[in-house]
């Protein structure tokens, strides 16, 4: 705990392997990922005929997929201890790129799908009076 506030151990280019507890959790975090994508991608097909709610869910299988597999990928080189590769740094910017994707996801679906649906509507209330 005490390595977290180092800077050295964020750039540390060769950290070891990690604890066998650990790397259970980060491989079920990353896979978790994975399959969620997966799930998501399943829902950019039922959703082909609502553009909003497609692109949601495209959205959130990129953004999960790309952390997902950019995450095994990370502790893959770790592991193996490929040197630079296995700077804890590396996940810990992947972390923050997820969380900013996600952020832009949740802005997306309760903010711009809601203005979107009301143009829509309005939209539909104009045509309604035109020949």
């Amino acid at each position: 705990m005490k390595n977290l506030l180092k800077l050295s151990y964020w750039f540390n280019p060769n950290p070891g392997q990690w604890i066998e507890g650990n790397l259970k959790i980060v491989y079920a975090v990353f896979v978790l990922l994975i399959v969620v994508g997966l799930i998501a991608w399943l829902f950019v097909g039922k959703n082909k005929d609502n553009k909003l709610m497609a692109k949601f869910w495209q959205r959130v299988k990129n953004a999960c997929l790309t952390v997902g597999i950019i995450g095994l990928a990370l502790i893959f080189c770790r592991q193996q201890r490929i040197y630079f590769l296995s700077m804890p740094f590396l996940i810990l910017l992947n972390a923050v790129g997820g969380i900013v994707w996600a952020y832009f996801i949740a802005r997306y679906i309760f903010k711009t799908v809601p203005e979107k649906k009301r143009e829509i509507a309005e939209k539909k209330e104009k045509e309604k009076y035109l020949p």
